[in-house]
């Protein structure tokens, strides 16, 4: 077990003279507090996670001080961008590349390293995903279970059956008590996508393929560390597909 560095196509092994001594995973919380009146200490406001930082250090060496350089120059630039972190072959967080220092040791043939990402989604994420999709009755509840400790983004994905249209849709998560509904149409054998950002940073409502926020209204549904209620409200015979992935902080 432990934590598995993938830089794109850059690969730190012994191969090209790098190694990695520590990382650090770094979490923030933004705290607001106000003054009480006439008594002592403040009021602090529930914070909220703020982006994640992770610092690696390592060294890297060269048989000569222009070798050195160049596995430098290489090493810097496979840094650099969106990277993929995972830990234990099980979780995942991706992060982005921020800064980099180093400093000679050794007449200048080794050096020591040190590189910082930030990751603006904090959370870490299940490698597998967990699609569940069924048919089910309007109206009546069923149990979708999170196995992470933090909220877990969805996909909603709702496909209407043949000879019918799927029509102001509505989705709850009763144990987060929010709510989704779609008040257009899809047509059969078509697909009703709503994403809260599981695949993508962006919102997405789309019918069809085609963008249709304007007749969407109410929440993006998450599912909270645990068991979950979703209730399905709509055409009978509707396939509801919900995607997500198990959450940690």
């Amino acid at each position: 077990m432990g934590i598995q560095l993938k830089f794109n196509t850059l690969e730190l092994d012994d191969t090209n003279n790098i190694t990695i001594s520590r990382i650090q995973v770094k979490d923030s919380k933004s705290i607001a507090t106000y003054p009480i009146p006439t008594q002592d200490g403040a009021i602090a406001e529930e914070a909220t996670l703020g982006a994640k930082t992770i610092t690696i250090e390592g060294d890297i060496a060269g048989t000569s001080h222009d070798n050195l350089r160049t596995n430098l120059d290489t090493l810097r630039a496979g840094l650099a961008g969106l990277h993929k972190l995972t830990t234990d072959t099980e979780r995942y967080i991706n992060a982005q590349f921020k800064d980099f220092s180093y400093s000679y040791e050794h007449l200048g043939i080794m050096a020591k390293w040190s590189a910082s990402f930030v990751a603006h989604y904090p959370f870490w994420l299940a490698e597998t995903t967990d699609p569940d999709t069924r048919v089910p009755v309007s109206g009546v509840g069923y149990v979708l279970n999170n196995a992470g400790n933090a909220l877990a983004r969805v996909k909603i994905t709702i496909t209407a059956p043949g000879g019918d249209i799927v029509d102001n849709i509505k989705i709850e998560n009763t144990s987060t008590n929010r709510s989704l509904q779609y008040r257009g149409t899809v047509e059969e054998y078509t697909d009703l996508e709503i994403d809260n950002r599981y695949d993508t940073d962006d919102f997405e409502v789309l019918n069809d393929g085609v963008d249709d926020f304007a007749n969407f209204e109410g929440d993006f549904i998450t599912l909270q560390p645990g068991d979950n209620t979703i209730v399905y409200t709509g055409t009978a015979n509707a396939i509801v597909q919900i995607d997500w992935r198990d959450t940690y902080y």
